[in-house]
């Protein structure tokens, strides 16, 4: 199972970038997933034009387009559990200890978040597998992208980290 991570991408149109990446990349994943802050309802339209794209809403996600959209889910791809979430609100201080108990339970395979842009992938650090793509405009100490995300069953998952 392959899965392209994006978070914070923080544009009210698919840039020029963004409709690469998605053409040359995203596009031949089983699944995209957006961690929130999308900001713009052309960029979610434009990634919802994937037929596996799942999305949570971030802190600057608002307008009809945005208000249906979960805070928090987990969504079953393939034989893998995959948990999302901005990470908005979950309070000061280290936010994936916070993430990862907020799944608590759930028996996920990898959780996903965004809101730091920062890119942070720990396999085992953690009760479960944390990955957080950075951002793919406003990135923090890395270069603008995202991740992808190999799974297969009994290895831990593998990241590539994709600059843009």
């Amino acid at each position: 199972m392959r899965i392209a991570v994006v978070s914070d991408t923080h544009m009210q149109k698919p840039s020029q970038a963004l409709i690469t990446a998605y053409e040359q990349v995203m596009q031949n994943m089983d699944a995209v997933v957006h961690c929130g802050d999308i900001t713009g309802e052309q960029v979610f339209s434009f990634l919802n034009s994937h037929p596996r794209f799942y999305v949570v809403a971030g802190n600057m996600d608002s307008g009809q387009w945005a208000d249906s959209l979960p805070r928090k889910t987990s969504v079953r791809l393939g034989e893998f559990q995959v948990g999302l979430i901005h990470g908005f609100g979950l309070g000061f201080g280290p936010l994936a200890p916070k993430v990862v108990s907020s799944f608590d339970g759930l028996g996920l395979d990898l959780v996903c978040y965004g809101h730091t842009h920062k890119r942070l992938f720990d396999p085992d650090g953690y009760a479960l597998p944390i990955l957080n793509p950075g951002s793919f405009a406003l990135p923090k100490g890395s270069p603008p992208g995202f991740a992808c995300v190999e799974l297969c069953l009994g290895w831990p998952p593998q990241v590539e980290w994709v600059d843009v």
